[in-house]
């Protein structure tokens, strides 16, 4: 089941779990109860992010952001309020920036529509409401709790619908795992989080990139791919639309090239420069 707007695509991942993909690929979630509903996370806000939500629930919403980039944030000019971790509170108003940038940059290039409206050009500041660990969200049979998993970002969060054993992770864990930014943890964190995440109460789980589900059993995969960039020599990446994201990317063996694969494996740290090899001058 499925239904595309001009920018959105939603789809019922799960009973009552609706995924909101817009047009660049990021994915929001829509959780929807007997009493109320839930989104979680709000894409980059190109496109009227409210009327594609309204049209899989009319019930009493609350918005909940797994961390504050602009690729998750960007669509909350949308609501009144929403809830976020207070150590993403910072990230809020500089990545509106950056997600204003990335916005002109493809209308300049054609790869956006004008006319379209804009959460971050278009959209009012929303009241931000603290979130925490253990906070808990009661629809009506079905209950979203938060989880902190650090890492990508120090506060970034993840979602359990219990009774779907489903998990939304946003960007704590994905294929190709972003650990470069100023506002990233480390690898050793980065590997704690994956080891709580192993001892959490779900089946599956549903990033902020990704049109389909993951499992407990990837975890591994990830795990293996964090341990390879801790002693393997990267290559240096550069963001295409944003010049001061650089890092360097570790890319362990896998069955396919393609970096959109979800069975694609990579991770960005930050960036390392290469070192120049000392040449020894001998006498003439």
């Amino acid at each position: 089941m499925g239904v595309t707007t001009n920018t959105y695509t939603l789809r019922m991942a799960e009973p009552n779990i609706w995924q909101i993909q817009d047009v660049l690929g990021d994915c929001a979630y829509v959780v929807v109860g007997e009493r109320a509903a839930a989104l979680v996370d709000t894409t980059i806000g190109y496109g009227d992010l409210k009327s594609a939500v309204r049209r899989v629930t009319t019930l009493p919403l609350t918005i909940l952001l797994t961390h504050n980039h602009y690729d998750h944030s960007g669509g909350t000019g949308w609501f009144s309020e929403v809830h976020a971790a207070p150590e993403e509170a910072a990230l809020l108003a500089r990545d509106a920036q950056r997600g204003s940038r990335v916005h002109e940059k493809l209308m300049r290039n054609g790869e956006l529509s004008e006319g379209v409206p804009f959460a971050l050009r278009d959209g009012c500041a929303p009241r931000v409401l603290p979130l925490a660990e253990g906070d808990r969200f009661e629809l009506g049979g079905l209950t979203l709790e938060a989880v902190a998993l650090p890492g990508h970002t120090a506060g970034s969060m993840g979602f359990l619908v219990q009774e779907r054993s489903v998990l939304l992770s946003g960007d704590a864990v994905t294929p190709v795992m972003c650990l470069f930014l100023e506002e990233s943890l480390g690898i050793t964190e980065y590997r704690q989080t994956l080891a709580k995440m192993r001892t959490l109460d779900f089946e599956r789980f549903y990033t902020g990139h990704h049109a389909v589900a993951f499992t407990k059993r990837d975890l591994q995969s990830f795990d293996a791919c964090a341990q390879y960039a801790q002693t393997a020599r990267g290559i240096t990446w550069r963001h295409t639309l944003l010049s001061e994201f650089v890092g360097t990317a570790y890319l362990p063996p896998c069955e396919t090239a393609d970096a959109n694969s979800p069975d694609f494996r990579a991770l960005i740290g930050p960036y390392v420069p290469k070192k120049r090899g000392v040449r020894s001058g001998g006498a003439r």
